[in-house]
């Protein structure tokens, strides 16, 4: 009797330490989801074997969504954009409940029509302040001040012979994505990326135009720490394994070590030198470019305001006063059209209009002045 009774309770203490082992089971592998939902999209590529990716992109009126499969993007569903509000976002949500589980990264995406891809050819010395040095080269590489875009880049391949580096640089209007992502935020999305459909892997996008930015140590900060645990490693294997002249060796290695890195210091400093010099100059140009009326911004508007079978043959732009020559049908349509255009006002002739025979129009010669500077229009 003795002895069943102690196997009965050797039973039930067996029991309970199982049922506590899977509870403890089963709240740790609770709180590491939760961990590993709260970490970086970056980090979580880094240490998962695989993760989940979900896309956003608007064709025309309607919302595609696609999941990412074997490294490509399947789509999954499309949404009528014009349905209610309410009932959008209940869609999204049983979309995300069935295809996105925790941990799961949101991509959105652009039109390729929104953005503009350049590759550009920089010495690789500029790599360290890359991010710097692309913001004062937007105006010149893009039709876009600094302050009217989104911008990211990445390293596309390096030439160390020569000394150079590929750089794609990913351009979109500040515009067009905050109003997507502010319709995502409608949508109850929480975004990890923002990309372009066609310029960028979907599943694995290389680029984000969130506004935030992913932290990849540099190629070379990468070599520098490789360079010093090797010369740690070889002083430690040569103060207890080898003779006074594989010290002596070491030493040497040591010394050129340290030649190389205060060369590398002269070039960083240089480079910021260089940087501060081209932002001092940036700054100015960007300066003189908003004090100055934009011609093209003048086209634009006479462009939209006059009809098709009106033309103009002189253009002269001073200030804020605009003088304008050309041909029309009506010469006083062309006055009432320029007048009632939002950017325009005090339009007048400043010579007879004419008739010209021959053509069935009559030349006119009239001044306007701007309703603003164009220049420093948002």
């Amino acid at each position: 009797m003795l002895s069943l009774a102690k196997k009965g309770s050797v039973g039930v203490m067996q029991t309970a330490i199982m049922q506590a082992g899977g509870a403890i089971s089963r709240f740790l592998a609770w709180w590491l989801g939760e961990l590993g939902a709260m970490a970086p999209s970056a980090l979580r590529r880094a240490f998962a074997a695989e993760h989940g990716v979900v896309g956003f992109g608007i064709a025309g009126d309607e919302l595609v969504i696609g999941q990412a499969s074997d490294g490509e993007m399947t789509e999954i569903a499309r949404l009528n954009m014009s349905q209610p509000a309410d009932v959008l976002r209940a869609d999204i949500a049983g979309l995300m409940r069935k295809h996105a589980p925790r941990g799961t990264d949101i991509v959105l995406l652009l039109s390729a029509e929104q953005a503009l891809h350049k590759v550009l050819d920089l010495p690789m010395a500029a790599e360290e302040g890359m991010r710097d040095l692309l913001y004062f080269e937007l105006d010149r590489q893009t039709p876009y001040r600094p302050d009217q875009v989104r911008y990211d880049f990445r390293i596309a391949g390096r030439d160390t012979g020569a000394g150079r580096m590929k750089v794609e640089l990913l351009v979109a209007p500040v515009e067009a994505v905050d109003r997507l992502m502010g319709q995502a935020r409608e949508w109850g999305l929480e975004l990890s990326t923002v990309t372009v459909s066609g310029l960028d892997d979907p599943a694995d996008p290389a680029f984000d135009l969130s506004g935030g930015k992913r932290a990849a140590p540099s190629r070379g900060g990468r070599l520098i720490l490789a360079m010093l645990a090797l010369m740690a490693l070889g002083l430690t294997a040569a103060a207890v394994w080898t003779p006074l002249e594989a010290q002596r060796l070491a030493a040497l290695e040591a010394e050129s070590a340290l030649a190389q890195a205060r060369t590398a210091a002269a070039a960083a400093a240089n480079l910021r030198d260089e940087l501060d010099s081209r932002a001092k100059a940036g700054s100015f140009l960007v300066r003189r470019k908003n004090e100055t009326t934009m011609m093209t911004a003048v086209l634009a508007d006479l462009t939209r305001l006059l009809p098709d079978d009106t033309w103009l043959f002189e253009l002269h732009v001073k200030g804020p006063v605009v003088r304008a020559r050309g041909y029309a049908p009506a010469a006083s349509t062309v006055l009432e059209l320029i007048e009632r255009g939002p950017a325009f006002h005090k339009a007048r002739f400043t010579s007879p209009v004419t008739r010209v025979p021959g053509i069935d129009a009559e030349r006119f010669d009239l001044t306007f002045e701007l309703a603003a500077a164009r220049g420093n229009a948002p």
